[in-house]
């Protein structure tokens, strides 16, 4: 047996194709296949169910597919150790979160490396769904996600950040009110630049807007926040996003204002983590820095 024939496992379960994890592996599909026959008559079990149209595990299989999950989890973690006993760092966190709470990251890194010492971090920008499923397969440590979307069972410890604030975004180019919020109806007369309906935080600038009975000018429709940033900073369209999402020293001073939206039913957004995971000395102490990190209080900066 192979860590590689366990890898591709992993990743054959994963994308639910061969193809797919092939490409993904960098390897032929027939190699995969192969090499999947041979930890079948290793093991002497039927891994994958190759009877059926749709794609999917055998019993033996899902069982197997655990143990490659704990075992390439474990060799991780052993080179880590040892390559972090070479570089005299305390530990290794891998985060995944979603785009527009990324700013946030570098608060939680900084908190970290102030109360616990140096250390090495992976930060993967997702969708919800895949920071979930990558919980679900040890892939990730922490997740910062909408924690209300994250499926309520026991597998998971969840623990909320902040209720997310959306504001209306733009520079000087627009007459904002003086101070304050601003409601729906006035934020629908400004050309915007908005996330792509499919992302979460869209879905409740849509109900914000029905909810008024007003119809938006909507100019721009993406899922890059960094073209979005480019347009209102040159004072091309207006946004409306979660306060998370900009960065926090927003470049040139004064340009960019921002006002809250009157009203407004904001996502929850959180820390997740596998319960079952039993936590290393390092890891628990990430998440007890974590927990105590106010972001709340650095988020309002900003407005």
């Amino acid at each position: 047996m192979f860590l590689r024939q366990l890898h591709y496992l992993r990743e054959i379960d994963r994308l639910r194709s061969f193809s797919k994890a092939a490409d993904a592996c960098n390897v032929s599909q027939p190699a995969l296949s192969r090499a999947i026959r041979q930890l079948e008559d290793e093991l002497g079990v039927v891994i994958v169910d190759r009877k059926k149209k749709v794609f999917g595990l055998t019993a033996e299989g899902t069982r197997i597919l655990k143990w490659a999950h704990d075992i390439l989890r474990s060799v991780s973690e052993m080179r880590n150790e040892v390559s972090l006993s070479r570089q005299e760092l305390v530990g290794s966190v891998k985060i995944g979160v979603i785009p527009t709470a990324v700013h946030i990251v570098p608060i939680l890194l900084e908190a970290i490396k102030e109360k616990i010492g140096d250390f090495s971090s992976d930060v993967a920008v997702l969708p919800n769904a895949d920071i979930i499923g990558r919980l679900a397969s040890k892939q990730l440590d922490i997740g910062i996600m909408y924690y209300d979307q994250c499926p309520q069972a026991q597998a998971f410890t969840v623990r909320a950040l902040y209720a997310e604030e959306q504001v209306l975004a733009g520079t000087t180019a627009y007459v904002f009110p003086d101070q304050g919020e601003i409601s729906w109806e006035e934020a629908a007369t400004f050309p915007l630049a908005l996330l792509s309906r499919g992302m979460r935080c869209r879905q409740l600038v849509d109900i914000g807007f029905q909810t008024a009975g007003v119809e938006p000018i909507i100019r721009l429709e993406t899922a890059s926040l960094e073209l979005i940033h480019a347009e209102i900073m040159r004072g091309a369209m207006a946004t409306i996003l979660p306060l998370s999402s900009f960065p926090l020293r927003v470049p040139p001073a004064g340009r960019l204002q921002m006002r809250r939206l009157a009203g407004f039913s904001p996502g929850a957004i959180g820390l997740v983590r596998l319960s079952e995971q039993p936590p290393s000395p390092f890891f628990a102490r990430v998440w007890t820095v974590a927990l105590e990190t106010d972001f709340r209080e650095q988020l309002g900066s900003l407005c």
